[in-house]
Order: structure tokens, then C-alpha cells, then sequence
């Protein structure tokens, strides 16, 4: 069974030659062209095809509004981004609003070809220079996410660990017992997913919740 696509470019040379990859393989249909987002959804929606190929840089809708609208709408078509850009925040953002893949423009028609039939497959489908930016993307997202809410009494004594004072001297210094330290050094330990002391430093640190 043919896998039927549409194609959505704002650029008319690039989209022609999409429309040409994809008319000149076999196991692909092309349904529609389109060279504006709006125009893309109203292809999705009328034509339902198994994949969209869709550049990011569209015109009146740009693609990740596409994106949002084609999964709040749960619509069934599978979107396959490809784009001139390839650096790792808009990857992540293209995938994080529903992209079953990404393609770079410079991808080969074959490497186009097979991104679509994967995709058309249930697969997602990101070359492995992408692939690896994600990973990064997502780890830099990961340590700079907001941190998690600390009492200010759990950050006092937090801050006092990280100028290396024991335990007694943190109590000393907050006027409490020594076992209302541990007890909140286990609170942050918890919060913060740190197995010890050093490493809920080290965490606090890169997360801006201690100098």
C-alpha cells in the first residue's frame, strides 16, 4: 500500500524537488503541495495523508504551530520536519510539539525517501549528527530546569553545607539540634535526587540555588 504525502515548502525550487522525491518513489503518493502553513493544514485535514513533510520556516503559520495543531487536533497524519536548520533547540522544540522526525534539507532524496517510509511505519526517524544534538539538548534542559522548591530553612542549610561546615556547626549556627540538620539535608537529598551531601552541592550549584 502507498504512503501517501504532502509537502509543504515555502521556498518553490525545494519544494519541487520534494514533490519530485516523492513522486518518483514507489512506495510514496503525493497528494498535495503547499507553500504556506495554513494552506498545509487545510491539506492535512481534507487529504488526512499518512506523513506531512513540512519546513519549519513557513509562511502566515509557521511549522511548529502545524506541529500543535495536527497533535491537538489528533489528527492522523505523522509529520516529518525538514528544515535548513539543524541546531539542537529547534530539533528538541520541533519534537517536544509532536515531530516524528527531522531531516536535514541537505539529506540525499534516498535518505528522504527512507525518513518518510519509517515514519509511515510508526518509527521516529533522526540522523545521528540530530540525534546526538537532542540528547545534548535535552540533558542542558534537564540541569538548567527550574529547581525543585527548597523551604527557606532547607536552603540555609543547604548553602552552609556547601561552605563546607559539618553538620554540628550548621546547627550551631541556625540555633538547632544537629538531628534538624540531618532531617533537612535529607529533605534536599530527596528534592534534589542527590545519593549524598557532595553531590546535592554540586546540583544546587549548576541549578543556581547556592553560590
Amino acid at each position: 500500500m502507498s504512503v501517501r504525502v504532502v509537502v509543504a515548502d515555502d521556498h518553490p525550487v525545494f519544494l519541487d524537488g520534494l514533490a519530485r522525491i516523492v513522486s518518483r518513489a514507489a512506495e510514496l503518493t503525493l497528494v498535495a503541495t503547499a507553500r504556506d502553513g495554513r494552506v498545509a493544514l487545510d491539506q492535512i485535514r481534507a487529504e488526512r495523508p499518512d506523513v506531512a513533510l513540512i519546513d519549519l520556516e513557513l509562511p502566515d503559520v509557521d511549522g511548529f504551530r502545524v506541529l500543535e495543531t495536527v497533535r491537538r487536533e489528533a489528527l492522523p497524519t505523522r509529520v516529518l520536519v525538514i528544515s535548513a536548520f539543524v541546531d539542537s533547540a529547534k530539533v528538541y522544540r520541533a519534537m517536544e510539539a509532536g515531530a516524528a522526525g527531522y531531516v536535514p534539507k541537505v539529506a540525499g532524496d534516498a535518505a528522504i525517501t527512507d525518513a518518510i517510509l519509517g515514519v509511515a511505519r510508526g518509527e521516529t526517524q533522526l540522523v545521528g549528527e540530530l540525534l546526538d544534538g537532542l540528547a545534548t539538548e535535552i540533558r542542558l534542559r534537564r540541569d538548567h530546569a527550574p529547581g525543585p522548591s527548597l523551604t527557606p530553612r532547607e536552603l540555609d542549610v543547604l548553602r552552609l553545607a556547601a561552605d563546607g561546615h559539618p553538620n554540628a556547626e550548621i546547627a550551631r549556627q541556625l540555633l538547632v539540634s544537629t538531628a534538624t540538620v540531618k532531617s533537612h539535608l535529607q529533605n534536599v537529598f530527596e528534592k534534589l535526587e542527590a545519593p549524598d551531601r557532595a553531590a546535592a552541592v554540586a546540583r544546587a550549584i549548576r541549578r543556581g540555588l547556592v553560590n
